[in-house]
């Protein structure tokens, strides 16, 4: 023993197969091949947590099962067989001339609390939980850097430019994606200093007026800018800075293909 080091042991089985390789269950939905890329914590939790929406095997409903011409009913059957719904949609936007003495870039930065699977499932309280206490929870912690990706800016929805000679971003958007009638809260943290970043609390609607309708729910975004227009100024965070995403959902009943994703704008500085 006077001697030590790592080494690799092998074992094979005399009398049957030996598994060399095993890349998990494969299979499909309705022909469509199935994949997930669940990621390990500190990035994600739904491995941990194990959350059927990352194995074809316990996959129980979501985006997997809504493809393009996929109807989703208990019985083989098409109601609309024939038949052409038509409806209609109109956009308004307002707009400024660009001017590079006013105006500034900002780059999409984007991030999926559910990493990086695009959808979760919500799990059904256990029975001796009260419906007032059903709370389900997921979390993940990356850094600004993971959300930096060197390519031309509009070649990709993930694409931020060029981050030479940058050091971070100045915040300057941040909406969460809060599926309704669950979402109890979404929380973007600082996590090197503890700061609350943005946190939304749904607003149910109770009137007629514009965001404010009876049986509606709102979600309004953080917004940082100047001190004329009545905001907060923008938050400078360093590529390093460590970043932290909580989401928080009622779960008196189950729910599939929620998400918890934050798409924010900003401006590399």
């Amino acid at each position: 023993h006077k001697f030590k080091g790592a080494a690799s042991l092998s074992v094979a089985a005399l009398d049957g197969a030996t598994c060399v390789c095993n890349s998990g269950v494969q299979g499909s939905i309705n022909g469509i091949p199935f994949h997930k890329d669940c990621w390990d914590e500190p990035l994600g939790d739904l491995v941990q947590q194990k959350n059927p929406t990352c194995w074809v095997e316990a996959y129980k409903g979501g985006l997997r099962c809504c493809h393009h011409g996929w109807i989703l009913l208990d019985q083989d059957q098409n109601p609309w067989e024939n038949q052409t719904d038509e409806y209609h949609m109109k956009f308004r936007f307002w707009f400024q001339e660009y001017d590079p003495e006013e105006h500034q870039d900002l780059v999409r930065v984007h991030w999926q609390t559910e990493a990086m699977s695009g959808e979760y499932d919500v799990p059904v309280r256990s029975p001796d939980v009260p419906p007032e206490e059903a709370l389900h929870q997921i979390s993940s912690r990356w850094t600004v850097r993971d959300m930096i990706h060197d390519c031309p800016a509009g070649s990709s929805y993930q694409c931020t430019g060029s981050s030479a000679n940058k050091t971070g971003i100045h915040l300057i958007y941040a909406g969460g994606h809060c599926h309704a009638p669950s979402c109890y809260t979404m929380e973007l943290w600082n996590a090197d200093n503890g700061q609350l970043l943005c946190r939304h609390d749904p607003i149910y609607g109770n009137g007629t007026e514009i965001f404010n309708e009876d049986g509606y729910l709102a979600l309004p975004p953080c917004l940082w800018g100047s001190k004329e227009e009545g905001l907060t100024e923008p938050i400078f965070l360093s590529f390093d800075t460590n970043l932290m995403s909580i989401k928080r959902n009622n779960n008196t009943y189950g729910h599939y293909g929620d998400m918890a994703l934050w798409q924010m704008r900003g401006v590399l500085v």
